[in-house]
Formats: structure tokens, sequence, C-alpha cells
């Protein structure tokens, strides 16, 4: 049933005579969290080391670019149309040269 206060380095409970509060020494604080923050730095830098370590030997054991399995042809599959034909993309203007190409068979929409 303890409450502590970070901001002030104080913490009140209640004791069996009354209100405790046990006050911190904001030097040692400070200290503390520097060498905590040393400790979280080194292991997280020593974790990434272990990543890297760990690509590089998995790179090493594989080819750099794996082979493309080959999908068989089938239904499945695209299959460009044999029946097509060119529609200007600006009927409009006789200067635009730039069309697309689309399948005879597709409706009007």
């Amino acid at each position: 049933m303890a409450v502590p206060h970070y901001a002030y380095l104080k913490m009140k409970l209640l004791g069996p005579k009354g209100l405790i509060i046990v006050v911190g020494d904001y030097c040692k604080s400070l200290e503390c969290a520097q060498a905590g923050a040393k400790l979280a730095e080194s292991l997280v830098i020593a974790e990434e080391q272990r990543q890297l370590d760990r690509i590089v030997a998995l790179a090493n054991e594989t080819p750099a670019v794996p082979a493309l399995a080959k999908e068989p042809a089938g239904e499945a599959s695209f299959q460009p149309s044999k029946e097509t034909k060119k529609v200007k993309l600006k009927p409009e203007d006789p200067s635009c040269s730039k069309y697309v190409i689309v399948g005879t068979r597709l409706d009007n929409k």
C-alpha cells in the first residue's frame, strides 16, 4: 500500500504509528539511471550483433538470388487475348499518338 512519487524521489506508506516517508538521493538516482542506460545500450548492441551474425551466416549458406519456381501454364495463369485492337487514348485529339491495346471481346462498358 505504498505510494511512490518519482518526481520527488519519495515514497509514502502507512506504518504502525502513522505515515512513513522514504526519501531518495538525487545524485544516487542519476548515477543509477546512467548505469542502467549504459547496461541497456550494451545489451541492445550485443543483440543487434547476434542478429547480424545470424543474417550473414544465412546469406553464406543460401544463394544470393533464389531461383524462381516456374508456374505451370494452365487455366489459372494469365493468357493474353489473341483478338486485340488498338484504341486511341484521346480520340478527339488528332495529334495524340498514344494507344492502348484491348481485347475485342470486352464489353463497351
